[in-house]
């Protein structure tokens, strides 16, 4: 837990080190992706620190591409 904790402070400092700029620059759809890559790693780290399984990648990959594998 105090990893996950760790993890969020240092997205926090990233979002506040690279906000101000993104804003200046009135970019909507790159701070709408980065502000979702960085809370979905977020999550993923905090999910994957408290334990809880999750699915392999690969699996929705074969799952989409089957017939071409």
């Amino acid at each position: 837990m105090p990893s996950f904790i760790g993890v969020v402070i240092f997205a926090i400092l990233v979002a506040w080190w690279e906000m101000p700029m993104l804003l200046e620059k009135k970019r909507k759809k790159e701070i709408a992706a980065f502000l979702t890559l960085l809370l979905l790693g977020t999550a993923l780290y905090g999910a994957l620190a408290m334990n809880v399984k999750l699915p392999n990648p690969f699996l929705l990959i074969k799952l989409v591409y089957g017939s071409l594998v």
